[in-house]
């Protein structure tokens, strides 16, 4: 086992315990992008649970064309380990524009509808994503753009409630990871993540903190 599949193992159970689900056998949904982050969450998670307890999530947005080449490779990653896939897709812009909410905001409530609804169908108590720390300090800082105070300076937990469904867990074991260990970890192994272009769009908030102003 590498160092960094072994940080991810004791944040897993760190996490796992945090939950209530500390020896738990049951199964976790693994939410995967494509990207870096969940590419390398999915890969370690494979070397450290039986497949069986394993349940791949994408969703495509329905904001790129090349959404559906990603969904495939996702989809493909999660054959090539054994893993059992779930692929969904969702109008995020007219989500979006029924609510009156932006496309990050729609997107992300969307997206955690989804990892609720395969959780359930596969009796998951838990839902697993790669947030690291890099997106901790943007959370943070978004929060206190925002006018959140002292309130926003507690960021994301390694395991909370999934936002929107209380019954379920939201896990987030590479938290105190860096975005370049990550990055390291998944070149060294020789996985191929998606390559998502709207991740450098300046139009979403997020994005214009990660480019412009963190690096200030």
């Amino acid at each position: 086992m590498s160092a960094f599949v072994g940080q991810v193992a004791a944040a897993l159970e760190a996490a796992l315990g945090a939950a209530g689900l500390a020896g738990s056998s049951g199964s976790l949904v693994v939410g995967v992008s494509g990207g870096p982050d969940s590419l390398a969450l999915l890969d370690c998670l494979a070397q450290l649970l039986p497949a069986e307890r394993l349940v791949v999530a994408h969703l495509d947005h329905g904001l790129r064309p090349s959404a559906a080449a990603e969904a495939a490779q996702v989809a493909e990653a999660a054959a090539i380990r054994g893993l059992r896939y779930v692929g969904g897709r969702a109008d995020v812009p007219a989500l979006a524009r029924a609510a009156g909410q932006s496309l990050e905001t729609a997107a992300r409530a969307a997206r955690y509808d989804f990892l609720a609804e395969v959780a359930r169908a596969a009796g998951a108590a838990a839902v697993v994503v790669g947030h690291n720390a890099d997106d901790q300090a943007e959370t943070i800082l978004m929060h206190l753009l925002r006018g959140a105070g002292a309130a926003g300076l507690r960021g994301m937990a390694l395991a909370a409630p999934l936002p929107g469904h209380a019954d379920l867990w939201l896990l987030r074991p590479l938290l105190g990871i860096d975005r370049a260990a990550i990055e390291a970890y998944v070149r060294d192994a020789g996985l191929e993540p998606v390559a998502d272009a709207s991740n450098r769009d300046p139009a979403f908030t997020r994005n214009r903190l990660r480019h412009e102003l963190l690096p200030v």
